[in-house]
C-alpha cells in the first residue's frame, strides 16, 4: 500500500506510541528505528519532540548512556514502568485531546498497523474510532497542522461541545462580527488544511465555521443539547463532501475532464482520486484520460481544473466552461 509522506508520518507517530506503550526507551539515534520507519535522525527526533510537548504528563525525557560512541544521548520512556501500562494506552486513547484523532487516521490509511494490538488494547481503540467518528470528519490530513489547533484550548472546548451534542453561542469575526446564539454544533471537520465546524443555526441553515475566526464559544442560556436526528439531517452531505467549498442542500452537477498524457498517470484507473466523487471513464487513444468529478458550485472544482491547467482540460457542462473562460480571461489581463 503506498502512503504519502504526512500519511507515514501518521503511522509512525501511531508505531512510536505503541512502542513506548509496550514499555521501550526511545532515542533519536537508534539506526535500526530510523531505518524501520525509513527516515533519517532528525526526522525520529522531531516526532519524539512532538510527542514530549503533548504528553509531557506521561513521558519523560532523561540523558542515558547508550552504544553509540560512548556518549549519554536524550531517551524517551513512559514514566512509571511499573504501573498498570493499560492507563498510558488509556491516556492516549481517552483522556488527551491532543491526538485523539490519530486513531481513526491511522485505521483510515492502514487498519493493518492495528493487528499487533491484543484483544483488549484492540477493543479500547474500536470504541475510540467509533466515538470519534461521530465528532471528526476528514477531508485532507490535519496533523501538519496540529501544533497550531492544539495550543488552543478552544479546540477542546468546540470538540466537547459537538461530542455532547450541545446547542452554543459563538462569537464569529469573519467579513464582519458575528453573534451566533443556540447553534447545535455538528461535527470537526479538517478539509484543505484547516479545522471547520459544522453547525446548524437557530434559523435551520447549516453553516461551515472556520474555527481560526471563532472568537469565543459560549454555553447557551436556554438550550443544552439537541436530538440526534438533527445529524442524521446531514449524513448525505457528510458522506459526500469534498471540501470547505461543498454546499449543502443543492443539486449536485457532473464535469467531465480530460488529463492529456503529460499528467495522465495521476488519473489513470486505480490511482487515488483528488475528490471523492472522481470516476474515471477511459483512455484514450492518444493517451489522455477522461474522468469526471461531482461537484455543487464552480468553487468547489475550478481552482483545481487550474491548477491543472493547461495540462487538464474541462470538456463539459458548458455553462462551468463559460464560468472558468471568464475567469482566465480576467486573470490575463492583469498581465496586458
Amino acid at each position: 500500500m503506498h502512503h504519502s509522506t504526512k500519511e507515514k508520518k501518521i503511522i509512525h507517530i501511531f508505531t512510536l506510541m505503541q512502542k513506548l506503550y509496550h514499555g521501550e526507551e526511545i532515542y533519536a539515534q537508534n539506526e535500526r528505528l530510523c531505518d524501520e520507519f525509513g527516515i533519517n535522525e532528525r526526522t525520529l527526533r522531531r516526532y519524539l519532540e512532538d510527542l514530549l510537548r503533548l504528553y509531557g504528563q506521561i513521558l519523560v525525557l532523561e540523558r542515558k548512556q547508550k552504544n553509540i560512541n560512548g556518549k549519554k544521548v536524550n531517551v524517551y520512556r513512559v514514566v512509571d514502568r511499573q504501573k498498570d501500562i493499560s492507563d498510558t494506552l488509556r491516556f492516549f486513547l481517552e483522556e488527551s485531546n491532543e491526538l485523539s484523532w490519530i486513531i481513526t487516521m491511522v485505521h483510515e490509511n492502514d487498519p493493518r498497523i492495528l493487528n499487533t494490538l491484543s484483544f483488549h488494547d484492540k477493543e479500547i481503540i474500536e470504541k475510540n474510532i467509533q466515538l470519534d467518528k461521530e465528532i471528526f470528519l476528514f477531508r485532507s490530513n490535519p496533523f501538519e497542522n496540529l501544533q497550531d489547533i492544539e495550543e488552543s484550548k478552544r479546540f477542546s472546548t468546540i470538540k466537547a461541545a459537538v461530542k455532547h451534542r450541545e446547542y452554543r453561542n459563538i462569537e464569529y469575526q469573519y467579513d464582519q462580527h458575528e453573534l451566533l446564539e443556540n447553534v447545535k454544533c455538528l461535527k470537526l471537520i479538517f478539509a484543505s488544511n484547516n479545522w471547520y465546524l459544522a453547525i446548524e443555526t437557530e434559523e435551520g441553515r447549516f453553516r461551515l465555521l472556520r474555527i481560526a475566526f471563532i472568537k469565543k464559544i459560549h454555553y447557551a442560556k436556554d438550550k443544552t443539547t439537541y436530538q440526534q436526528h438533527t445529524l442524521a439531517k446531514y449524513r448525505h452531505y457528510f458522506e459526500t463532501m469534498q471540501n470547505p467549498m461543498t454546499l449543502e442542500g443543492v443539486a449536485i452537477q457532473t464535469a467531465i475532464l480530460k488529463a492529456n498524457p503529460a499528467i495522465k498517470r495521476y488519473f489513470v484507473k486505480g490511482m487515488k482520486p483528488f475528490f471523492l466523487s472522481q470516476r474515471y471513464i477511459e483512455t484514450t487513444e492518444d493517451g489522455s484520460v477522461i474522468f469526471s468529478i461531482n461537484y455543487t458550485q464552480a468553487l468547489e472544482i475550478l481552482p483545481f481544473i487550474k491548477q491543472w491547467s493547461p495540462s487538464l482540460e474541462l470538456l463539459e457542462p458548458q455553462s462551468l466552461k463559460a464560468i472558468l473562460k471568464k475567469e482566465l480571461s480576467q486573470a490575463l489581463s492583469l498581465y496586458n
